[in-house]
């Protein structure tokens, strides 16, 4: 029996250590034998909860079970449904949009985990971390848009970027303006990114596009691009513009010309003309063109072909009426076309010498200018004996205000040119701008095809270049009037004397030219010393005070002078040391003029072609010593003595 009893107690002791031994090998409560023990789950995050973090992170965690193996996760973000996993980290792009910052946008976001064991067991307690994403915004620029006046078709570019990460899309709205307000008409926020373009058209009206750039963060720009314009309808076809190397720049739109190029713009005979075009598309319409195409006089294949390379074309038309047509195709197929028309007159250079005595008809009414019929009679004097006759062009006499025409230049041997001081037709054929004349230098011209000319007056350097004295002119210079003053009239500088008081003279006016001496000592070895000096004409034959052309100081009689001084006369330094300086300023009263060139001669090296620039009017001057140097101009500029 005591056998047993002992026994008995042995096995129950035994029993009771095993029960102990197990009720310590796990943390949690045992509950009943067998039931399931769930997994545990820990999350590593580099920043510590509630701090700023990119909208791109990367967080990592991992699982443990005390009662089996892990074998998958669950995940969510802030409260949106539970999802799946089976890795231990991940990088997340997160959205941020909301904010009131202009330059990032901020949202607070809360991620959390949560283990599964291979029982199907979930922690009950996931593992959460709470922080604050920010994103740079992306930012937008228009690259290419139209003006703000532009045809009914439009065409926009643009290009966005974002600096901490890239674009996905872009968004856009166009508005129209209606009653004071913007009605959007068009619009979408998805586009793509490689979509970076738009056309629109036919519009009419004033509009207003938008576009704005989205991130991979789905963040927007917070400042579209934008730009206004106005559609006129009216300016249907892209803008083109022809330029020439004489016949000027010309522009069009739209399939007719105006009527005003239906009229031939005269040009001498031997000039070698060069075309060039271009479709403007940031001027006005900015939409891109299809291609262009030419012709000269035969229109038969006329705009049956486009080509993008077509651009140039050179002639040298003989005499006749020509015309070179230009089209150019632009979006939705529509037409513009040019023409530039022209007639080559026959140059013949040989039938008179032409006066153009380009004066103020004004000074008409004071006599001691001098009449009309005063200046022709000297001119006349001055081209006598001579083989071809004097021929006297009065602008007065032409119409309103008329210079020479190309049929008028193309009979003259010689041109002898005269300018006043104001309201002088010379002016107008180096303007642009100006209504009555053509884009075409008739004067340039002229001495192209190889006439002469001796160009005389009051400030005539700033009659042709339209500015104020001191005027320099430059290589790079490309304006008509510094052209011609450059390889011309060869002209480096040029200044003038403008008007002085004489306070020994109750009349007011400029005292400085007393006359035009050659050699000179101004520029020593640079005058050609054989041609006659000219003085200021004051006294008449009679000896004073009989007057002569110029009598400001004959009447009334001043004692002490017995010859007076003009004002306003142009003196030069050469271009490039090219023409040569005849003459010198003999100053009256302002000394600062002094000795300073005021005559050049431009000879072509042949008998036509010549070119004399004289700083001052000839009027004024004594007769026979202006004969004097016209006879010894004129047989250099190949005019023969009768």
């Amino acid at each position: 029996m005591r056998f047993r009893t002992d026994s008995v107690v042995a096995a129950m002791l035994a029993l009771m250590m095993a029960v102990a031994l197990l009720s310590g090998c796990s943390k949690q409560d045992p509950g009943a034998v067998g039931q399931n023990l769930p997994p545990e789950t820990t999350l590593a995050f580099v920043s510590d909860a509630g701090d700023t973090t990119d909208a791109s992170v990367h967080l990592k965690w991992f699982g443990t079970d005390p009662d089996g193996e892990v074998v998958g996760y669950f995940a969510r973000w802030d409260t949106l449904d539970w999802f799946r996993v089976f890795v231990t980290d991940s990088v997340f792009v997160l959205t941020a949009r909301d904010s009131s910052d202009s330059s990032a946008s901020y949202g607070a976001h809360t991620f959390s985990v949560k283990s599964i064991d291979n029982d199907g067991e979930e922690d009950p307690t996931p593992a959460t971390v709470t922080f604050t994403a920010r994103n740079t915004f992306p930012e937008t620029e228009i690259t290419h848009g139209p003006g703000s006046m532009t045809s009914p078709m439009v065409c926009i570019e643009w290009r966005g970027w974002d600096y901490d990460g890239v674009v996905v899309g872009y968004g856009f709205k166009l508005y129209v303006r209606e009653l004071a307000e913007w009605v959007e008409v068009a619009g979408d926020d998805n586009l793509p990114p490689d979509e970076f373009a738009l056309q629109f058209g036919p519009l009419a009206g004033l509009y207003r596009f938008e576009v704005w750039s989205i991130d991979d963060m789905g963040a927007l720009d917070p400042t579209p691009a934008a730009i206004e314009f106005a559609c006129n309808p009216e300016l249907a076809g892209s803008l083109l513009r022809i330029r020439t190397n004489v016949l000027g720049n010309h522009r069009f739109r739209g399939p007719v010309w105006s009527l005003a190029y239906n009229e031939p713009i005269e040009i001498f005979d031997g000039e070698e003309l060069v075309f060039d075009w271009i479709a403007e598309e940031d001027e006005i319409s900015s939409c891109p063109i299809l291609g262009f195409s030419y012709a000269f006089d035969d229109t038969t294949d006329w705009c049956q072909n486009y080509s993008m390379y077509d651009t140039h074309f050179a002639v040298a038309p003989g005499p006749g009426e020509h015309s070179l047509y230009v089209a150019v195709l632009g979006p939705a197929g529509v037409e513009t076309r040019g023409r530039i028309y022209f007639d080559v007159i026959v140059t013949t250079l040989d039938e008179y010498i032409l006066v153009v005595d380009d004066y103020d008809w004004r000074e008409s009414v004071n006599p001691i200018w001098g009449t009309d019929a005063d200046r022709d009679a000297f001119y006349d004097t001055l081209t006598a004996g001579y083989a071809r006759p004097p021929l006297q062009w009065d602008p007065a006499e032409h119409g309103d205000l008329q210079p020479p025409d190309v049929a008028a230049l193309a009979g003259a041997s010689t041109v002898v040119w005269y300018c006043d001081g104001s309201d002088v037709t010379l002016a107008g054929l180096f303007d642009p701008y100006h209504p009555d004349y053509s884009d075409y230098c008739s004067l340039s011209g002229y001495v192209r095809a190889g006439g002469n000319l001796l160009l005389c007056g009051y400030e005539v350097l700033a009659h042709i270049t339209g500015e104020s004295y001191p005027i320099s002119i430059a290589a790079s210079d490309t304006t008509a009037g510094r052209v011609f003053a450059r390889d011309y009239l060869r002209v480096g500088q040029g200044q003038n004397s403008g008007m002085a008081a004489n306070p020994s003279s109750p009349w007011t006016y400029g005292f400085c030219f007393y006359g035009a001496v050659p050699g000179g000592t101004g520029i020593p070895g640079g005058r050609i010393v054989d041609l006659e000096p000219m003085y200021i004409d004051s006294v008449g034959a009679l000896g004073y005070p009989d007057p002569g052309k110029w009598f400001l100081y004959a009447d009334p009689p001043l004692p002490g002078y017995s010859r007076c001084g003009l004002g306003q006369i142009d003196v030069f330094e050469p271009y490039d040391g090219h023409p040569i300086e005849t003459h010198g300023v003999e100053a009256f009263l302002n000394m600062n003029f002094q000795d300073r060139t005021c005559v050049l001669l431009s000879p072509t090296g042949t008998d036509r072609g010549n070119v004399c620039y004289f700083g001052f009017p000839l009027y004024y001057l004594q007769t026979a010593q202006v004969k004097a140097v016209f006879d010894k101009l004129l047989p250099l500029f190949g005019e023969e003595r009768l």
